[in-house]
């Protein structure tokens, strides 16, 4: 398992984020937004920028995050043009710059949403993963409130019901406690058997306003046994650093040394490397 960060949450310059992680010692980064837009819809400028970095710093990209699939059904225009273009052009994006990890969404649910569209966001989700299989990649199930997929619980039963190897969860506890689900242990023991990476920040409640992404180790989460939980044999190929909280350099830096001082407290296996 290696340690990663969304890239713009250091800075949309690639470059600039890149200086900056290599010297906390990270070298995998998640592409989500760069300066001319959101991957891979970038300009061919940054693309050429993107891959000569990659090249001449030696750092990989852990994953893309094109956005995909936060949309409702009832968006047709984008599902078509989703489904039939802008998968295709995330998986040109991802081979340009060797990573095979695509990350997308569970579809948004629309007020009074009847369940039974739960078989067609199953029978999009195999599509997909089917392209996926075709083109040597794998996509990962990102869980967000108000989606179909919002919780570990229900992300869980839409990996089950797929049942693609191409299709794995990228397994968030924020936006799972977001969903109204406590992430660690309830969530995790549901979808354990489905991660493949898991973004790491954390979130403090409120009883009176909107949850607070703040520092790891200071919400709500048990990072702590979530950590240990994987350490315990769980293939695990990426903890990705998604910090979401101001100032965003001086934090991101602040939760990969906490990331690091937490897994000290734990004995490591030869199959568990944090580089």
């Amino acid at each position: 398992m290696r340690l990663s960060i969304v890239s713009d949450e250091i800075s949309h310059d690639f470059s600039e984020a890149v200086d900056i992680g290599v010297e906390w010692g990270i070298t995998d980064y998640e592409l989500r937004f760069l300066n001319s837009g959101r991957v891979p819809f970038v300009s061919k400028k940054e693309m050429d920028m993107l891959e000569n970095i990659k090249d001449e710093k030696n750092v990989n990209i852990s994953a893309i995050s094109p956005g995909l699939f936060q949309i409702s059904l009832r968006d047709e225009v984008q599902l078509k043009l989703q489904i039939e273009e802008q998968i295709y052009e995330s998986f040109r994006f991802a081979e340009k710059l060797d990573t095979r990890n695509v990350i997308i969404f569970g579809f948004k649910r629309y007020a009074r949403e009847p369940q039974t569209n739960y078989i067609q966001i199953v029978h999009i989700l195999g599509r997909m993963a089917s392209l996926a299989e075709k083109y040597g990649f794998t996509l990962l199930l990102e869980n967000i409130a108000g989606s179909w997929a919002n919780t570990g619980s229900n992300t869980a039963m839409i990996l089950d019901d797929v049942n693609s190897k191409h299709l794995k969860a990228n397994w968030d506890l924020a936006n799972a406690l977001i969903a109204g689900e406590i992430p660690y242990p309830y969530g995790y023991l549901a979808i354990r058997k489905h991660i493949h990476t898991i973004h790491v920040k954390d979130i403090r409640e409120h009883k009176t306003s909107d949850p607070e992404i703040v520092l790891l180790g200071d919400g709500s989460i048990d990072w702590e046994g979530q950590f240990r939980a994987i350490m315990n044999g769980l293939d695990i190929n990426y903890l990705t650093v998604e910090t979401q909280c101001k100032p965003l350099i001086e934090n991101s830096r602040r939760n990969v040394l906490r990331i690091k001082d937490m897994l000290k407290n734990f004995e490591l296996d030869e199959n568990f490397i944090v580089k």
